[in-house]
């Protein structure tokens, strides 16, 4: 398994070829740039929203979004992709940030409208994504925001297993692939209403909402 340092050093060095090799779209990138638009249809963006893109990269779905750039904050761990995103969005708000910190500089502790995240959460354990999405809904989701995620994602897990032996050779054993519904029931368990799309056989997409519990609910 890679270290911290070593995924921070291939993303630095893919940053280069980034947007030429997602635009291929060979597994597991199928549907990507489908997946990045229906991200954008589905955040439902007001003109005067203030968004979030987690895993900003090199601003590729953060480019595409209905509002000026300074309404935009992005954070990304690697350096040279968010070089990359400050001239693909100018005036938008970048930072480097590992999303399992749960000390976000300043600038970045207050509420957004829309979070939303392209191709990066798979990085992680689902365990871990669930932690990453309670801490941002406590933290960073306004009153009546929405979580919009895209990312590689498999209806259920006879879903995930029938792709997994078509595509077992290329498979990525060290990413942690979406599985729509023990994570939806998951994230329910947690507090969330979450509608899901399968875009393609291996892109789906997430509208997650969280129903924070009234002063009085002392339910437990």
């Amino acid at each position: 398994m890679k270290d911290n340092n070593q995924r921070k050093n291939l993303f630095d060095r893919w940053s280069e070829t980034y947007n030429q090799d997602v635009n291929h779209e060979s597994f597991p990138l199928t549907g990507y740039d489908q997946a990045l638009n229906a991200i954008i249809e589905l955040a439902d963006f007001h003109p005067d929203h203030t968004v979030l893109d987690l895993g900003v990269g090199t601003g590729n779905l953060a480019q595409r979004l209905p509002l000026p750039g300074d309404q935009i904050w992005g954070v990304d761990f690697s350096e040279k992709m968010l070089a990359k995103a400050k001239e693909a969005i100018p005036g938008a708000h970048l930072y480097q940030v590992d999303l399992r910190d749960q000390n976000w500089p300043p600038e970045m502790q207050q509420p957004f409208d829309r979070i939303i995240s392209g191709y990066t959460l798979h990085e992680f354990r689902d365990s871990l994504k669930q932690e990453i999405l309670i801490r941002l809904a406590a933290d960073s989701l306004a009153v009546g925001g929405k979580i919009v995620i895209g990312d590689i994602s498999f209806l259920d897990k006879a879903h995930f297993s029938t792709v997994y032996h078509e595509f077992k050779e290329t498979w990525d054993e060290e990413e942690y692939y979406w599985c729509a519904k023990p994570m939806t029931e998951a994230l329910e368990a947690l507090g969330f209403s979450v509608q899901y799309q399968q875009i393609t056989f291996c892109a789906g997409i997430y509208v997650i909402v969280y129903n924070a519990p009234s002063p009085g609910d002392h339910t437990q």
